[in-house]
């Protein structure tokens, strides 16, 4: 297969696994071009199938978003909040009253969907990354561990922690 169609192929996929973990598009993105970038100049297109590119290309992404995620953090840690601050309170007693109505209108499921979303955003991006490798991504805590370089006991605690979290919050949210 050649770069182009290789490109389409598992741009979206990547991407959106690049953007789960970073939550900004831009960041997303570079991730993403990083990782093709490796895979055509470093003469990485020597695989034997597209699952095995792909397996490669992800790993990849992966943990160029991690490490920009680290770097992130590393550089903005005196301002991070919490799932307990201020983006907690807004969410669960929001000031504008229309938002309560237009809330009445989604399905239940809409909601939840919405609710996740927005819990799984609110989370450090430690819970975050290892809950968007576990859940969406489908690597096990041992292989979380080798990609972040965490040990799998820690991994299996914050998967833990993160759960929890959300559980709580939706939760509270849910019985308003």
């Amino acid at each position: 297969m050649n770069q182009t169609a290789l490109y389409r192929e598992y741009h979206k996929p990547l991407y959106h696994t690049c953007l789960r973990i970073l939550r900004s598009p831009m960041d997303a993105e570079e991730c993403m071009q990083d990782a093709f970038m490796k895979l055509f100049t470093e003469g990485k297109m020597r695989f034997i199938n597209n699952k095995a590119c792909y397996a490669w290309l992800r790993r990849v992404a992966v943990r160029g978003a991690i490490d920009r995620l680290r770097s992130l953090d590393y550089q903005c840690f005196k301002e991070a909040e919490t799932i307990d601050s201020k983006v907690m309170e807004n969410i669960v007693a929001p000031q504008d009253p229309e938002l309560f109505r237009f809330m009445g209108e989604e399905s239940d499921h809409e909601t939840l969907v919405r609710i996740i979303k927005e819990q799984m955003d609110a989370l450090p991006s430690g819970y975050r990354t290892i809950l968007s490798l576990y859940l969406f991504e489908g690597y096990d805590f041992h292989e979380i561990a080798q990609i972040t370089g965490l040990q799998p006991v820690s991994v299996r605690s914050q998967y833990s922690r993160g759960r929890k979290k959300i559980q709580s919050a939706i939760n509270k949210i849910w019985m308003n």
